[in-house]
């Protein structure tokens, strides 16, 4: 997607206070948004949904934030329990900074419904295009990036025959053709949601 121009820029649809008026968010199942699930870049769900919101558009389904859990190594690396938004989701209508006023209202959410959550974590796919922007909108602090600490890069395992990918090779047919790809260092982005006194 080309950078918009100056006069484009001007006259792009904003999400100012008369969207935030006709727009609500509210807790819904997996289900319910499974379309806006499938048009993600990533077109499945995450593997343990721990909260589910359905952004409207005066009773209208606009857009999904998905709440999953964690890497098993982020309660520890963080102090307090942690949760992981796994998908943001909105229609290419609704304008893009509706993104970040998204991810407030389920922050404002997991404040008032779930106060033993401490602090929030997810991720920015530079393979996708994708480098935060969102999160730091929001004022979440940026922490490295997903290999950081490792010694070795991560891959991904693709069957070249049928151009299949597995995270394991041990996942793959015995017979698989396989290629190795080193998987591409993901940013991280963290929101504490309990202040710690010093």
């Amino acid at each position: 997607m080309s950078e918009a121009s100056p006069l484009e820029r001007l006259v792009m649809p904003v999400f100012d206070s008369g969207w935030r008026k006709s727009c609500s968010v509210r807790r819904c199942s997996i289900v319910e948004v499974d379309a806006f699930i499938k048009a993600h870049y990533l077109a499945k769900r995450p593997a343990i949904v721990l909260l589910c919101l359905v952004a409207e558009r005066d009773g209208e389904p606009i857009g999904c934030i998905v709440y999953s859990a964690p890497p098993r190594e982020a309660d520890k690396r963080y102090g307090g329990k942690v949760w992981e938004l796994a998908r943001v989701y909105l229609l290419d209508e609704i304008p893009k900074n509706a993104e970040t006023w998204l991810i407030g209202q389920s922050v404002r959410h997991i404040k008032r419904h779930h106060k033993d959550v401490a602090h929030l974590l997810s991720y920015a796919d530079p393979s996708a295009g994708h480098a935060g922007t969102i999160y730091k909108a929001a004022n979440w602090r940026q922490d490295g990036r997903t290999d950081d600490e490792r010694k070795s890069p991560r891959c991904d395992y693709y069957d070249e025959r049928t151009g299949k990918k597995y995270g394991r090779r041990g996942n793959m047919p015995q017979d698989a053709v396989v290629v190795r790809k080193p998987r591409v260092s993901k940013w991280r982005f963290t929101l504490a949601l309990v202040r710690h006194n010093a």
